[in-house]
């Protein structure tokens, strides 16, 4: 009896860093494959859809199956609360959304300034600037929110050098965006996205073994 309560009173713990980051990748790869898919779920609504993926919405699933991932395995490896592992999910799942959302305001800021003037080509050179800064910025809010979020659950995200690196992967891999928007495929973002982000967590929560 005595066994059985100090077992169930043990902590969880990840397996050893190259072991996690594997895993996690593989996790965030596949609710990047998920999030592409279609759903019956409603879609974000953009104000202007035409400029920034070439889609009139963004799939909530998205950000639903990113978040449920990341608490799935919040709670395996770090805290079996599941109250605090649920408020990481809630909390990723609004970084989704504000991301969504900030990304789709630079792009709209930028595309209708005045930037470059009224040369041949400026229009252009100003969606492509507003694409790569609308990736760079939504991309290190989101994972700046899912840092927050993941830290709630586990105290070694809290570490500036773990969330630090969150949140430069998630703008480093926003930048992807360009791509996605130019091939119209979502899928070029969200895969390496969420497996990246998903890949930095797992690295904040282990630390290298000697």
């Amino acid at each position: 009896m005595s066994s059985l309560t100090a077992g169930a009173a043990t902590p969880p713990r990840p397996p050893a860093r190259p072991h996690a980051l594997a895993v996690m990748a593989a996790v965030g790869a596949l609710t990047g494959l998920l999030s592409s898919l279609p759903s019956p779920l409603p879609e974000l609504r953009l104000e202007d859809p035409e400029i920034l993926i070439n889609a009139d919405g963004i799939p909530l699933h998205a950000g639903i199956a990113f978040a449920a991932g990341i608490a799935i395995m919040l709670w395996l490896w770090a805290n079996r609360d599941l109250g605090k592992c649920l408020l990481a999910m809630a909390l990723t799942l609004m970084g989704w959304l504000v991301a969504v959302n900030t990304a789709n305001d630079v792009m709209t800021a930028i595309v209708s300034s005045e930037l470059f003037g009224t040369v041949v080509g400026a229009k252009a050179s100003r969606e492509v600037l507003g694409w790569f800064l609308a990736g760079l910025i939504g991309g290190a809010i989101g994972a700046g929110l899912t840092a927050f979020g993941t830290g709630v659950a586990a105290y070694a995200i809290r570490r500036p050098e773990a969330w630090g690196l969150i949140v430069g992967t998630g703008a480093l891999f926003g930048l992807l965006l360009y791509p996605a928007a130019s091939l119209n495929a979502i899928v070029l973002l969200f895969v390496p996205w969420q497996a990246a982000v998903a890949a930095s967590i797992a690295y904040g929560l282990t630390r290298a073994r000697a």
